[in-house]
């Protein structure tokens, strides 16, 4: 399987009505979360999920711990972490006192051996256009064959999946529910869609 990318244009930031260069955007096929990657991890080395899961935390911690401490962070085979800071703009640094700066987020920047493992990867170019929305039936093979590998999908990830729009993708989960080929968890913002609980493995 290849990634999949899109010609997109960005708006101008002058607000001019120039028209800007197109250039390339992946187009995500959906999601993996943490326990899909375990689950991996777990197939291709032998250790045990509660092991890696138990890793993962330990090492989120150290890094947190270590990026308030004010050091940058490498993570050897990923890349480089680092914090970034936010304040009300001030012309002169009297102007503003320690109190006054918080933390704004966690930079990241790819290391060497990602980059290498990604230079070579497979592209298509993503259909446009109207008459791109793939069949209900083919929509459903797409979701059936995502929820194989993965414990639930949300409603943004079944849309990347298809190319639906918001509206056709709750419409095409309502339907899923009603014929009992899916259940839906969470509230709102945290709603997810699985294989009802008779079908999972």
């Amino acid at each position: 399987m290849c990634a999949r990318y899109r010609m997109v244009r960005t708006p101008n930031p002058t607000g001019e009505k120039k028209k800007q260069a197109l250039h390339p955007r992946v187009v995500p096929l959906g999601t993996l979360h943490t326990d899909d990657l375990i689950e991996e991890v777990e197939n291709r080395s032998g250790i045990s999920g509660a092991d890696i899961k138990g890793a993962l935390r330990v090492l989120a911690d150290v890094v947190a711990d270590r990026l308030e401490q004010g050091y940058n962070v490498e993570v050897e085979n990923f890349g480089f972490l680092s914090v970034s800071l936010s304040s009300r703009p001030v012309m002169d640094k009297k102007e503003i006192r320690s109190e006054s700066i918080h933390f704004k987020n966690v930079n990241f920047r790819c290391g060497k051996y990602l980059k290498s493992k990604l230079k070579t990867m497979d592209l298509e170019r993503m259909p446009e256009g109207k008459g791109v929305l793939p069949p209900f039936g083919e929509r459903v093979r797409r979701l059936m064959e995502y929820l194989e590998k993965h414990h639930y999908i949300t409603c943004s990830d079944y849309r990347e999946l298809t190319g639906c729009s918001k509206y056709r993708a709750l419409e095409d989960l309502k339907k899923l529910i009603d014929e009992g080929k899916l259940e839906k968890n969470g509230y709102r913002s945290t709603r997810v869609y699985s294989l009802p609980s008779s079908e999972k493995h």
